[in-house]
C-alpha cells in the first residue's frame, strides 16, 4: 500500500478540495482523484465523496481515515526517530496558533529553532483558542498555543504574557479625562472596533467578567483592517499591544484604568509520547524565557 495516496487523501480532506489538494502536493488534479481512487480500489470501500461544497468522508472513511492517519504519523516517527539515530534531526513539526503568536512571538521562535535544526520543516496553521485545543487533544497538532487557564490536561509553558490597550486615531476626538489611561466608563461611550473570531474570547470574557455590554460598531476578523479602520477615526479598537504598536505613529494608545491582560502558553499532551522532533521544540521552548509586553 503506497503512504502516498494515504499523504493525498488527507491533504484532500484537511483543505476540503482535490484541487488544493493538487496544489500543495505538486500533482495535478486528474492525477490526485486518480491516486484516491487507485486507493479506494484497494481498499474496496469508497471513502470520501465528492460534491458541490468540496470532498467530505464517508459513513466508512469516518471508521478507517483516523487509522491512516496513525499510520501516517507513525511513519513520521520513524523517520524521526532514523534521524536521531543517524544525528541529523529532521523532519516535520505541526503547530497550531493563533494571530498574537504567529505575529509576535513564532517568527522570532522559529528563526532560532531552525539555526540549531535546519532540517525540521515546519506546519503552522492558524485558528482560535478552541480550534487549537482542539487539535492538540486529537494530536492533529504536535503543539499549539493557547490562551491560560486551558484544558487540565495540557502541559503549559507560559510564553507571552500581553496586555489589551484602547487604541483611537490621531484625529479622532474624546473626552478622555486622562492622557494615559481611559476608565471602563469612558471606554464604553465609544464605538468600539472588535476583532472578532481570532482573540474574542478573552475580551468576551473580560467584558462578561466586568459585567458591561459594550457597544461594538464594527467587527473584523482582520487586525490590519481593524487597525485602518481605527486610523480612519471609524471607531475606538481594543486590542493586544504587540499587534498594534506598530501604527504609533498614526494612533495613541491608552492605558486601561481597570487593566486586562492574559498569558498566552505553550501547550502540548505528553512529552514522553511526543515525536523526537516535537521533543527538541518542546526542550527549546522551556530553555526560552516568558515574554511581557
Amino acid at each position: 500500500m503506497s503512504l502516498l495516496k494515504y499523504e493525498i487523501l488527507i491533504s484532500a480532506l484537511n483543505h476540503g478540495s482535490l484541487t488544493a489538494a493538487a496544489e500543495e502536493t505538486g500533482y495535478t488534479q486528474s492525477a490526485v482523484s486518480h491516486m484516491i481512487n487507485s486507493l479506494e480500489d484497494e481498499l474496496g470501500v469508497k471513502l470520501i465523496k465528492r460534491g458541490r461544497t468540496g470532498v467530505k468522508l464517508t459513513t466508512n472513511g469516518e471508521i478507517l481515515v483516523p487509522y491512516i492517519k496513525d499510520i501516517l504519523s507513525e511513519n513520521d516517527n520513524f523517520k524521526q526517530a532514523l534521524s536521531e539515530v543517524t544525528g541529523i534531526i529532521k523532519g516535520k513539526l505541526k503547530i497550531g496558533a493563533f494571530e498574537t503568536v504567529n505575529t509576535v512571538y513564532l517568527p522570532e521562535i522559529i528563526e532560532k529553532f531552525l539555526k540549531v535544526y535546519p532540517n525540521i520543516d515546519i506546519d503552522i496553521t492558524e485558528s482560535t483558542f478552541a480550534e487549537v485545543e482542539r487539535w492538540i487533544e486529537n494530536r492533529e497538532v504536535d503543539c499549539g498555543f493557547v490562551s491560560l487557564p486551558t484544558k487540565s490536561n495540557f502541559n503549559t509553558i507560559p510564553v507571552i504574557q500581553d496586555r489589551y490597550v484602547v487604541c483611537i486615531g490621531k484625529g479622532r476626538k474624546h473626552n478622555f479625562a486622562d492622557t494615559n489611561a481611559v476608565t471602563m466608563k469612558e471606554l464604553l461611550q465609544e464605538d468600539l472596533i472588535l476583532m472578532q473570531g481570532k482573540d474574542d474570547t478573552d475580551v468576551a470574557k473580560f467584558f462578561s467578567q466586568a459585567s458591561v455590554q459594550p457597544k461594538f460598531k464594527i467587527l473584523t476578523d482582520d487586525t490590519v483592517a481593524s487597525l485602518k479602520m481605527v486610523e480612519r477615526n471609524l471607531g475606538v479598537g481594543f486590542m493586544p499591544l504587540p499587534l498594534a504598536k506598530d501604527y504609533e505613529g498614526s494612533i495613541n494608545f491608552y492605558e486601561l484604568k481597570d487593566g486586562f491582560s492574559r498569558t498566552l502558553a505553550f501547550a502540548y499532551l505528553d512529552k514522553k509520547e511526543a515525536s523526537p522532533v516535537a521533543k527538541k521544540f518542546i526542550e527549546f521552548i522551556e530553555a526560552e524565557g516568558l515574554k511581557k509586553y
